[in-house]
């Protein structure tokens, strides 16, 4: 992908992004928070492709991957309140449909647009598809790792100021200090915890802390331990042992 290219892509999520914002701060309020981070994980896109020594080109489509692959996120929210895509609709197919009707991949190879449209597709998938081409799946794992880490500051942050995450962001779950077994289970077997076994704000924490097994680069490890956010969120936990030994198994992988 040529940097004119990126830049056209970028243009169009302003554009295509700003149509849903009311001017009402407490409504847009989860849109804002999409649209910065979707900033942020263009950039960690970048970061990430570089470390890996892709192309200046295989970058640009990486950053691209990164402005795309929340696109979905606008019209599930308008739609139904929510970013539960259990309750809604997938939010990442939503976005390769938008991309498609759009066109906005036109003008890539067709090897290019599978990739990309690839990463898109899956970068919310519980587990990497297997058979994907080649490309596919550095773009994947990519965009799911650049993901997280953008994820992990915007929970880190509301832990340092104290602020409740909005309720569309912890998905209408409940705040009471409580957690559930499968999903400590899970993380004590160096696993990712599952969406369908949140209960609590708590769990939600838990699970987020469980995706430091499923990051796929170096790099991703680094710059996890060096933002310091998966630790700010684990200090953030309730006092108890079963929470304790979880964070030890979770900053034990992160420091190996």
């Amino acid at each position: 992908m040529q940097f004119d290219e990126l830049a056209n892509i970028k243009n169009w999520f302003e554009t295509y992004t700003q149509s849903f914002l009311t001017g009402c701060t407490a409504d847009d309020g989860p849109l804002v928070l999409k649209i910065d981070h979707t900033a942020r994980v263009s950039e960690n896109m970048r970061l990430l492709g570089q470390a890996a020594h892709l192309s200046e080109d295989q970058c640009h489509a990486a950053e691209a991957i990164g402005w795309f692959h929340d696109a979905g996120r606008f019209k599930q929210y308008r739609q139904y309140r929510t970013f539960n895509d259990r309750r809604s609709v997938n939010h990442a197919a939503l976005a390769v449909k938008i991309i498609d009707d759009a066109s906005l991949l036109a003008s890539c190879a067709s090897d290019e647009r599978q990739a990309i449209r690839d990463a898109v597709r899956f970068h919310n998938a519980p587990a990497l598809p297997k058979n994907r081409p080649e490309a596919s799946t550095v773009y994947m794992k990519l965009i799911r790792d650049a993901d997280k880490l953008d994820i992990w500051k915007v929970f880190a942050d509301f832990c340092r100021n104290g602020d409740q995450p909005e309720a569309a962001i912890v998905q209408h779950l409940s705040d009471q200090p409580t957690w559930t077994d499968a999903i400590v289970n899970a993380i004590m077997e160096g696993k990712m915890a599952r969406f369908e076994d949140m209960q609590s704000i708590c769990d939600f924490k838990l699970l987020q802390l469980s995706w430091v097994f499923d990051l796929n680069w170096p790099e991703s490890l680094r710059q996890a331990r060096l933002r310091g956010d998966v630790g700010e969120i684990a200090r953030s936990l309730p006092h108890h042992r079963t929470i304790d030994d979880v964070v030890d198994r979770v900053m034990g992988h992160l420091i190996q």
